[in-house]
């Protein structure tokens, strides 16, 4: 602190608590404000306690011996590995935004295959979302469709399906689940330009966004479950860098940009592990800590101890 003014941090402690921030995920804006506060002051054994649960969910990994992507959840990042060596000049990495932290918008822990991309896709409105957001808003704006390129179709029969007017009874339609709700493509639709398909039971995914200002935030957990991703133009060229037709930066912002949407399957599927690490070990020896934003750290906690008095 400066002289006569305990108020005030000096220029090296303000650069001292950036540094911090940046290793706990918080905004580096060198204020010490309640959430540095609350990181500074966590006890020593609570930090170890975290590494602890982060080992233990290592244990449960699969190896795998082709490069993975990896996405951390309490991280809001993605690792993109060129090789199967855990070093960092091999890693791609990139912010992410992860799902609410609302128990049925969390982004699931899970391993799954990518399989191909999608460019200019069409996003199919989830039927929870048509249930409790589009229908009311249906119901209060008789624009609403037109304004968000929604349209109303008949269930099966994948992007051919053929749109029906928005009539009452399609909306009474709509709301027996007898149809549903597709957004077109192009530069406002929620996926954004792209998406990278992990087939799995959750029905979660890699994608682009147009909301692109979320990525300022320091606490990325904004979407329904699903991945948004920060740069999805250098990570489709790292997806697709061994399929034929050599997909560059410019091929891939041609193939978002066309009238049409199109369908690119993966030479070779790529592993992709949904993770929750509140602790991460770096090459330099120091470590990250995260917030146990979904509260899997503290489940995790309940379950070893049960373990341990049996």
């Amino acid at each position: 602190m400066e002289s006569g003014d305990e108020l005030s941090l000096d220029p090296p402690l303000v650069e001292g608590l950036k540094s911090f921030q940046r290793r706990h995920g918080l905004a580096a804006d060198g204020v010490l404000g309640g959430r540095t506060f609350d990181a500074l002051t966590t006890p020593l054994n609570a930090r170890v306690r975290q590494i602890e649960l982060t080992l233990e969910r290592w244990r449960w990994l699969p190896a795998f011996d082709t490069p993975p992507i990896i996405v951390n959840i309490p991280q809001f990042t993605l690792y993109a590995f060129r090789t199967t060596s855990d070093r960092l000049a091999d890693i791609q990495q990139m912010p992410v935004i992860v799902g609410r932290t609302y128990p049925r918008t969390r982004t699931p822990v899970f391993v799954g295959e990518m399989k191909y991309v999608n460019f200019r896709p069409f996003w199919d409105v989830p039927r929870s979302i048509t249930v409790r957001e589009m229908l009311p808003a249906i119901a209060a704006d008789s624009r609403y469709l037109q304004r968000n390129r929604l349209e109303i179709v008949s269930q099966g029969n994948g992007q051919q399906a053929r749109a029906q007017a928005p009539t009452p009874k399609a909306v009474a339609d709509l709301a027996a689940g007898h149809s549903r709700l597709r957004q077109l493509p192009g530069e406002d639709n929620a996926l954004g330009l792209v998406k990278f398909v992990i087939p799995n039971v959750h029905d979660v995914y890699l994608h682009s966004t147009p909301a692109h200002q979320l990525f300022l935030q320091s606490r990325r957990a904004f979407s329904h479950g699903c991945i948004r991703v920060s740069d999805p133009v250098s990570l489709a060229v790292y997806v697709l860098r061994d399929n034929p037709g050599a997909w560059d930066a410019e091929k891939v912002d041609s193939a978002m940009h066309k009238a049409d949407s199109s369908r690119v399957v993966l030479t070779h599927p790529i592993k992709v592990m949904v993770l929750y690490a509140t602790a991460l070990a770096l090459e330099d020896g120091s470590i990250d800590f995260f917030d146990d934003i979904y509260g899997h750290d503290r489940k995790l906690e309940v379950l070893l101890r049960q373990r341990v008095n049996r």
